[in-house]
Parts: C-alpha cells; sequence; structure tokens
C-alpha cells in the first residue's frame, strides 16, 4: 500500500513537470522575437523609400498573427528607428532595415476582423472586408478627404487595411481630430 501511495506520488510529480514544461513552451512561443536593428557602418540607419513595412496583428481572443506588407509611404522615408517609435506609438518594432520594417502590435478581438478606410462620396468611409475580399459599406464619416493631407488622401484613394476594432478607433481618431 505504501509502495502505491509513493508510485503514485512520483507519477503525479513528474506528470506535472511535464505539464508544466508544454505549457511554458506554449507561452514562450507567443512572445514577440527579440528586436534588432540592421547597422549599415556607422552611418545612421532610416528607412529607404524601396522599402517596404510589414505589419503584424497578434489576435488575443484567437491567438492568430496576421500580417500585411505595404511600400514605404513618402512620409516615412529616411527616419531613422526612434523617429519611426515616435510615429508608430504603442507598437513594438521588431527588426529595423533600410530595406523592410518589421511593427507589431497586440490586437484585442479576433483575426477576421478587416477594415478597409476608402474615400466615399468625397468623404472617409469604413468599410467591411468578408473572406471573399467583398466590401461593404459600414460607415461614412463626416470628413471630407479634400482637408487631408495629400499623403493621407492618396493613402485613402488606394485603401487603408485596418485590422481589429481597436486600430480602427485609433485610426478614426487621428483623422478626425
Amino acid at each position: 500500500m505504501r509502495k502505491k501511495v509513493v508510485l503514485l506520488a512520483l507519477a503525479g510529480f513528474f506528470l506535472s513537470l511535464g505539464l508544466g514544461y508544454v505549457l511554458t513552451a506554449k507561452e514562450q512561443e507567443k512572445l514577440p522575437a527579440q528586436e534588432h536593428t540592421v547597422l549599415v557602418g556607422k552611418k545612421e540607419v532610416t528607412v529607404k523609400k524601396e522599402g517596404k513595412i510589414i505589419y503584424q496583428y497578434y489576435y488575443t481572443k484567437d491567438a492568430i498573427t496576421k500580417e500585411v506588407t505595404e511600400p514605404v509611404p513618402d512620409f516615412l522615408e529616411g527616419l531613422n528607428r526612434q523617429q519611426m517609435q515616435s510615429i508608430y506609438n504603442g507598437w513594438q518594432i521588431v527588426y529595423f532595415s533600410p530595406e523592410k520594417v518589421i511593427l507589431r502590435c497586440s490586437v484585442e478581438g479576433k483575426s477576421s476582423e478587416i477594415f478597409v478606410l476608402k474615400e466615399y462620396e468625397g468623404n472617409l468611409a469604413v468599410f467591411t472586408e468578408d473572406i471573399d475580399k467583398k466590401m461593404k459599406l459600414k460607415e461614412l464619416t463626416k470628413v471630407p478627404i479634400s482637408v487631408l493631407p495629400d499623403p493621407e488622401r492618396q493613402q485613402l484613394l488606394e485603401g487603408i487595411y485596418v485590422l481589429g476594432e481597436e486600430n480602427l478607433v485609433k485610426l478614426l481618431s487621428d483623422f478626425t481630430s
């Protein structure tokens, strides 16, 4: 009887140890990779116009990371890491080089929440995009795009993809302030 209790205690101990290891390994996978910047000699590293920006969105409700790759907008050309961080407050710069910048943020919500900001009838509008890439008008604001600076107006004509309700609210507040 005493041997059974000892064996059960040992089995429980090793089972707990193994389960703890597996859970810790899964949590480590969720942690963002270490940040790094590619150094180019002693010269300050800045973003090139020919480069690309990769936005990584981590959705907390379904633990999915989505990426959106875009060319470098004119207003980001020539900026260094510190300047980029001041513009993308709340984002983590995971990788920074003249050719590529990877930005990461956590989004409270599910990964299926995709919105597109575009011009519609001269105003800023919010569209939803379904799995088949079909657009549906969600909201038409009273913000005329004619009052926006040229780079932002051009982006709206092409469409600005926004993942998650939280990011949509932030971006709309930027356009309406």
